[in-house]
């Protein structure tokens, strides 16, 4: 199976996270949704697990994310050769959106008569196979306008700009505090054969039609202020990266905007806020 040309180092580091059985699967659910590329969940004996990912270059952020809410789980750097680590793409799969919308890993066949948005994830980011990032799109392709600009705050790979723009013929403008998501976002915009979205920095340059929000439930409600700023009257806003039970939380730090769409998945909701039209 063949590895990303983005990277030939002989090695690569990882980050282990090793907490107990009873905490594990939230702790992994937590590193899934700030966009890990695989996790192996390693028993180390009868009552703790290590979860075992890849950060990239810079893991400090993401560690600092996982410690602060979970600060009894221990973590440790560890190298290991690529020719090991890369072994997970060999169970890599298309994952359905919705109708015949799939995101594909770029090395996998795509299914017949699809719609596929191809994906290589360089060493950080995920395929897109979150119920994050599906449930977001999936939101986004019933009750948004994608004709018009649309900004991705938390872009990671660009997976949601970049269907937007190849399905919808959207013009993009993306954001992502990782170090290397713009590299992606360029890959897979080449990939896509779609044009590379304009980095902004934190917002777009003027408000937008439709901004994509799927980032966790505490930076939600922290950048509220400025996801609002940065919408026009009449706009809608994709927020997913939230628990069910965080929802109603961080709903009400959007004020003046009404409910107009939302889904579940395994234990995560997204859901889609419109600013009221201006009246002239």
């Amino acid at each position: 199976m063949p590895n990303s040309d983005a990277s030939t180092d002989a090695t690569w580091s990882l980050v282990d996270f090793t907490t107990t059985n009873a905490n594990a699967e939230m702790v992994a659910d937590l590193l899934w949704r700030v966009g890990v590329v695989a996790i192996e969940e390693i028993v180390s004996d009868g009552s703790r697990t290590t979860l075992r990912t890849s950060m990239g270059k810079d893991p400090d952020p993401v560690i600092g994310v996982i410690t602060s809410e979970w600060p009894d789980v221990e973590v440790q750097r560890v190298e290991i050769a690529r020719s090991v680590a890369d072994t997970w793409r060999e169970h890599a799969v298309p994952t359905h959106v919705v109708d015949d919308v799939w995101l594909v890993p770029a090395w996998v066949g795509a299914p017949n008569d699809s719609r596929s948005i191809l994906l290589e994830p360089l060493d950080t980011f995920g395929l897109g196979n979150h119920p994050t990032t599906v449930l977001a799109l999936r939101l986004a392709l019933a009750h948004c306008d994608l004709t018009d600009t649309v900004f991705d705050l938390g872009c990671g790979s660009g997976v949601l700009a970049i269907a937007a723009t190849k399905l919808r013929g959207a013009s993009c403008e993306v954001y992502d505090i990782a170090d290397n998501a713009k590299a992606a976002v360029e890959l897979n915009a080449g990939l896509n054969g779609v044009g590379i979205p304009s980095w902004s920095h934190e917002r777009p340059r003027s408000p937008v039609r439709t901004l994509f929000a799927n980032i966790l439930a505490p930076v939600l409600i922290d950048l509220a202020p400025t996801i609002l700023e940065s919408t026009t009257s009449g706009g809608s806003i994709v927020l997913s990266g939230m628990r069910t039970e965080q929802v109603q939380r961080v709903v009400e730090r959007f004020t003046d905007t009404r409910e107009v769409g939302r889904a579940e998945m395994d234990g995560w909701t997204a859901v889609v806020l419109r600013r009221p039209a201006t009246r002239t």
